[in-house]
């Protein structure tokens, strides 16, 4: 059916689940692991060293995404960031009868999140519905606001679909309703190629992390505006102002900040460039693979640069990625932290796509590295993988619904 690659050879469309470091932000980090290593607390000078490169690379990034230095939290990473700002903002909060707001197309780390908060009997939770392109319509989130509304958290781009959020208007809807309703949004999906100016956005707390951003795993923050009530879930320190604590790692804060300010100068020929692979593989590949289709709007206005989505009837899309693997290429199906779930995507069925086709979703995420080649290598090879495991598959002789087809057409 396909023949494995040279491992020199392969060819990486996942860069929504991580990108690989940029060679500049290795160059930043390493001083911080060899001459600077020693802990950021302590008094002597060799320490205030790595004091003060975090608290350059916090001014630079403030300055950045147009924050203060001091609305700067230092993390863990993306799913941290998101945990300490849900958690954090109901543990302050004292509005009895807390009631938050989300939608059902959030990454699981809100989404587990939200689930807990509501098993500890800290709030109820409100999910709202996306439509057929995921996206959430600021006047659902208007109607579901009310006095005792803490917390609204909606993501600024799906990570499985790549749908853009109009982030703006939905907190302008928020601050007509309720201008003491918190607004949160997770930017690590979009940070890359939509930036954030906080200050646009309206938003009191915003995530994002390093890895997303050809920066380091393990690097993440989380913008807390001033005068926002937030209470620290990890104790044991002082740093981050009492809001995080845990000796910083000072390489990858280092590595976060060089990471952004590369994006920042890159941004434009980054979005050109992935943009046309995109749209390349998005207008072609439906018309390789009978049943098939796209996921997500087909606008590059609302629609990450470098994000193509699919779904294929009659095939599981894991089985497709174990194919592709073997052929010689890394992609994903639908979020990367839940590869290995037998279960369809629960942004895919919250769009309202069918099950049987929501179990065939793939994802394939461009980066400055792919070629126009690696699209065409691509619809050469994924055809023959289809036919191969459609003739193999129980899901061959399942029925899909009447109205399939209008799943697949924006």
């Amino acid at each position: 059916m396909t023949i494995i690659r040279d491992q020199q050879k392969r060819i990486y469309i996942d860069h929504a689940a991580t990108t690989p470091p940029d060679p500049v932000v290795i160059d930043a980090m390493l001083p911080y692991f060899t001459q600077y290593w020693q802990n950021p607390s302590s008094i002597y000078v060799e320490a205030q060293a790595t004091r003060k490169a975090i608290d350059q690379s916090r001014n630079k990034i403030a300055d950045l995404i147009g924050a203060q230095p001091n609305e700067i939290i230092f993390t863990s990473g993306g799913t941290e960031s998101n945990t300490l700002a849900l958690r954090g903002v109901i543990a302050a909060s004292q509005i009895p009868d807390k009631h938050i707001i989300s939608s059902a197309a959030e990454h699981h780390a809100i989404l587990d999140t939200l689930e807990q908060i509501e098993l500890e009997n800290l709030a109820d939770v409100s999910i709202l519905q996306v439509d057929r392109l995921g996206k959430i319509n600021p006047s659902d989130v208007k109607k579901s606001i009310k006095n005792n509304t803490v917390l609204v958290t909606i993501m600024h781009a799906n990570n499985e679909v790549g749908t853009v959020n109009d982030i703006a208007k939905i907190a302008h809807a928020i601050r007509e309703v309720n201008p003491k309703t918190l607004f949160h949004t997770d930017a690590v999906q979009s940070m890359a190629h939509l930036g954030a100016n906080i200050r646009e956005l309206d938003v009191d707390l915003l995530t994002f992390t390093g890895h997303k951003m050809y920066g380091p795993r393990g690097a993440g923050c989380l913008y807390v505006r001033n005068g926002t009530p937030l209470q620290a879930q990890i104790l044991g320190g002082g740093q981050e102002e009492r809001r995080r604590a845990g000796t910083e790692d000072t390489a990858a804060i280092v590595g976060l900040a060089k990471a952004l300010e590369l994006t920042i100068e890159r941004r434009e020929a980054d979005i050109a460039h992935e943009q046309k692979l995109q749209n390349l593989l998005l207008s072609k590949l439906p018309m390789s693979i009978p049943f098939s289709g796209a996921t997500g709007s087909l606008k590059n206005t609302e629609r990450l640069p470098g994000h193509a989505s699919f779904v294929i009837g009659f095939v599981e899309g894991e089985s497709i990625l174990v194919a592709l693997d073997l052929a010689g290429f890394a992609a994903s199906s639908g979020s990367a932290c839940t590869t290995g779930s037998i279960e369809p995507s629960h942004v895919l069925l919250g769009m309202g796509i069918p099950e049987d086709l929501a179990r065939g979703s793939l994802r394939f995420s461009f980066g400055r590295n792919n070629s126009e080649k690696d699209v065409h290598d691509l619809l050469k090879t994924l055809p023959g993988i289809v036919q191969k495991l459609r003739s193999l598959s129980p899901l061959n002789n399942a029925s899909l619904p009447p109205d399939w087809d209008e799943w697949l057409r924006n």
